[in-house]
C-alpha cells in the first residue's frame, strides 16, 4: 500500500526526534511546515494572549466565586476543605464539603496573598500560565499526528470551550493543561526512553490530579497505550507511581480528617436515569457541533463526499422531527430549534465519521501508528463516556478534555478526504478564523453577563440596600455564583430555603433566576409581591446561558446548546417586597 504525504511526513517527524532531554525542542526540526519552531511557538503565544489579556477585567463569574470563597479559607490553610455554615442554593450547611481537590483554591489563595487584594485583574494574570501551557502542549502533542501542528494548536485555544473558560478562575482550563502536558510528556519520554522527561509526567499528572479529578482518567489511557505498543517496561509505570500513591494518601488523609472519601461531584440529579443520559447526549452533540469547528467549515468537510448527504438525512431528520415538537409547544424559541437541528447532527455525523473512518484504517497500520491513534479514540470515547454516563450534568467545561482528540482526529479527517489538494491548508486556517469569531462572540457574550451580576449588585443592589436600611429593614438575595459574590460584597445575606421566619415585613429580596430559578415555597410565596424587575441589555444577541433560547454552556439544565440567541434581556432581576400577607392582590 502506497503511503499518503501526510503519512510520509509523520514517518520523517518520528525518526527525526533524538535525545531524551531535548526532544521537545528536536520534535520540531522535522521540516513538516516549512517554519521553524520558535515561530510557530510564537505565533501559538501570540493567539493566545491575544484571546486572553482583553478580558482580564472580567468580573467574578459562575464557578470563580466558590474557588475564591475556599480561597480565604486556604489563605492560612491550604489543604482546608470545609466552609462552616455556608448557604448553597438555598440549602443552610452547618459544614459544607468541597468537591475540588485542593490546589487551584490554594492558588487563588496565594495570589490573594501576593496581591493583597482580591483582585479580579490580578488573578486573571495569574491564571494566564493554563491557556498558555494547554497550547504549547497541543502543539508539541498534534506534532505526533499531524503535519498541522500549528493549526491543531490554535483551532484548540480558538474554540468557545477553551476561549470562554480561559477568562475564568475554575479548575477546567488548569487541569486541561496539565492533562496535555502529561500526555506530551509521556509520548516523548517512551518514545525516546527518556527518564528525565517520565519524571517530569509522573510530576504533571500528579499536579493535574489535585486541580481536577479528571486528570485520573490520564493514567489509565496511558496505560491502554503503553500495552498496545507493547512497551510495558519499568519506564512505562514510573509516571504512574507518584500520582497514585499521592492520591491514595490523599484519599487515607482525606477520610481520617473528614470521615468521608473525596467527592467528585455534589451529587445532584440522577446521571443514569435514562431522560438524564438523552438530555446529557443531546447537550453532548450540540455541543460538539458548535464548539470544535465552525459550523460551516464543520459542513464543508463532512458532505464532501457522494453519499455522505443521505447519512447527514438519517440523523437529521429524527432530529428535526423532536425538536419542531418542542417548538410548536413552546418549549422552544425560534432561535433555539434553528440551532438545535443545525448542530446536534453535526456533531453526531463528527463523530460518526471520525470513528467510522478511523476503525477501517487501524487494520492497515503498523503498531505504533494504531497505538497512536488508539490513544485519541479511548481518549475521545473516555471523556463522552464519563460526560453522558457518570457526571451529573453535561456542560463545556467538563468536555474540555475531549478537544484536543476531536481536533486531531478532525485535521486528520480533512487530511484524508482533500488528500492532494491545495485547499487543505486553506480550509483549515479558515476554520481556525471562523471558530475565533464564533468564540470571541460567545465569550463576549458571557463576559456581558459576567458584568450585568456585578453592576446590578453595585447600582441598584447597593440603592435597595440604603433604602430598606434606612427603614432598619433588610436585603435578601436569591442566586449564587458571580451574582452571590457581589452582593456579599455589598453586605446582603442568601435567602435560605423555606425558611419564612427570618424575614420581616418590608424586607426586600432580590433574585437572579439565572443564578438560582427556585420558586418561592407556598408559604413565602403569601407573603412577597413583586416590586421591580431590573433587565440588563447586551451588545449582540448571542447568549452562553438563557432558559429562554436554551443556552447552557455551563450546564445542561439552562439548555441543551452550548450557545444561543436571543434578543432579550440578559438577565431580568426580580425585586420583591415582603407584605402582610392580607396586602397581596392575588388577582
Amino acid at each position: 500500500m502506497t503511503e499518503s504525504p501526510v503519512t510520509a511526513s509523520r514517518e520523517s517527524g518520528f525518526s527525526s526526534i533524538k535525545g531524551g532531554q531535548t526532544a521537545l525542542r528536536k520534535a520540531g526540526d522535522d521540516g513538516r511546515s516549512g517554519r521553524p519552531v520558535w515561530v510557530e511557538l510564537s505565533i501559538v503565544v501570540v493567539v493566545t494572549l491575544l484571546i486572553t489579556l482583553p478580558f482580564i477585567f472580567k468580573p467574578i463569574h459562575m464557578d470563580d466565586a466558590g474557588f475564591i470563597e475556599l480561597a480565604r479559607e486556604r489563605r492560612d490553610n491550604p489543604m482546608e476543605m470545609v466552609l462552616s455554615d455556608y448557604t448553597f442554593f438555598g440549602q443552610e450547611n452547618e459544614s459544607f464539603l468541597d468537591t475540588h481537590p485542593p490546589l487551584v483554591s490554594s492558588y487563588i489563595a496565594f495570589l490573594i496573598n501576593v496581591s493583597g487584594a482580591e483582585s479580579e485583574t490580578f488573578l486573571h494574570l495569574g491564571f494566564l500560565i493554563f491557556p498558555l501551557m494547554a497550547a504549547i502542549s497541543m502543539y508539541y502533542l498534534a506534532r505526533f499526528f499531524t503535519r498541522h501542528a500549528l493549526v491543531a494548536a490554535l483551532m484548540l485555544i480558538v474554540t468557545p470551550g477553551v476561549m470562554v473558560m480561559s477568562h475564568g478562575l475554575m479548575s477546567d482550563v488548569p487541569g486541561l493543561s496539565l492533562w496535555l502536558t502529561g500526555v506530551t510528556l509521556y509520548l516523548y519520554g517512551l518514545k525516546q526512553k527518556s527518564l528525565v522527561l517520565m519524571t517530569i509526567c509522573g510530576l504533571v499528572i500528579t499536579t493535574g490530579v489535585f486541580t481536577s479529578y479528571q486528570v485520573l482518567s490520564v493514567i489509565p489511557l496511558l496505560f491502554a497505550y503503553a500495552l498496545i505498543r507493547k512497551e510495558l517496561s519499568l519506564l512505562a509505570f514510573i509516571p504512574f507511581a507518584l500520582p497514585l500513591s499521592a492520591f491514595a494518601s490523599y484519599c487515607v488523609w482525606h477520610f481520617s480528617m473528614l470521615g468521608i472519601f473525596p467527592r467528585f461531584s455534589y451529587g445532584v440529579g440522577e446521571p443514569l436515569a435514562w431522560y438524564s443520559v438523552i438530555q446529557k447526549g443531546a447537550s453532548v452533540f450540540a455541543a460538539i457541533g458548535g464548539t470544535v469547528v465552525f459550523f460551516a467549515v464543520l459542513m464543508r468537510v463532512l458532505l464532501a463526499r457522494k453519499w455522505d448527504f443521505t447519512v447527514y438525512l438519517v440523523f437529521l431528520v429524527p432530529m428535526w422531527v423532536a425538536i419542531m415538537v418542542q417548538f410548536a409547544s413552546v418549549q422552544f424559541s425560534a432561535w433555539a430549534a434553528i440551532l438545535s437541528i443545525l448542530l446536534m447532527p453535526l456533531g453526531i455525523m463528527l463523530l460518526y465519521r471520525i470513528f467510522a473512518e478511523a476503525w477501517e484504517g487501524l487494520e492497515q497500520e503498523r503498531r505504533d501508528r494504531q497505538a497512536m491513534n488508539a490513544l485519541l479514540f479511548l481518549w475521545l470515547a473516555g471523556v463522552l463516556f464519563y460526560v453522558i454516563i457518570l457526571l451529573p450534568y453535561s456542560s463545556v467545561r467538563y468536555l474540555l478534555p475531549a478537544l484536543p482528540p476531536l481536533i486531531l482526529l478532525f485535521i486528520r479527517l480533512v487530511e484524508g478526504r482533500f488528500a492532494g489538494s491545495r485547499n487543505i491548508q486553506n480550509l483549515l486556517i479558515g476554520g481556525v478564523m471562523a471558530t475565533a469569531g464564533l468564540g470571541l462572540l460567545v465569550a463576549e457574550a458571557d463576559y456581558e453577563l459576567a458584568v450585568a451580576n456585578r453592576d446590578f449588585a453595585g447600582n441598584e443592589g447597593a440603592a435597595y440596600g440604603r433604602q430598606v436600611a434606612a427603614d432598619d429593614h433588610r436585603l435578601w438575595f436569591i442566586g449564587e455564583f458571580g451574582f452571590r459574590y457581589y452582593m456579599e460584597q455589598q453586605g446582603f445575606t442568601e435567602l435560605p430555603k423555606d425558611r419564612p421566619e427570618v424575614l420581616r415585613d418590608g424586607d426586600l429580596i432580590v433574585q437572579s433566576p439565572l443564578a438560582d430559578p427556585r420558586p418561592f415555597s407556598d408559604e413565602m410565596a403569601e407573603r412577597v409581591e413583586l416590586v421591580e424587575t431590573v433587565g440588563y441589555s447586551g451588545m449582540t444577541p448571542f447568549r452562553s446561558i438563557s432558559f429562554k433560547s436554551k443556552a447552557g454552556f455551563y450546564g445542561h439544565f439552562w439548555g441543551i446548546l452550548p450557545f444561543s440567541l436571543d434578543f432579550g434581556n440578559i438577565e431580568e432581576y426580580m425585586v420583591y417586597r415582603v407584605v402582610p400577607e392580607h396586602e397581596i392582590d392575588h388577582e
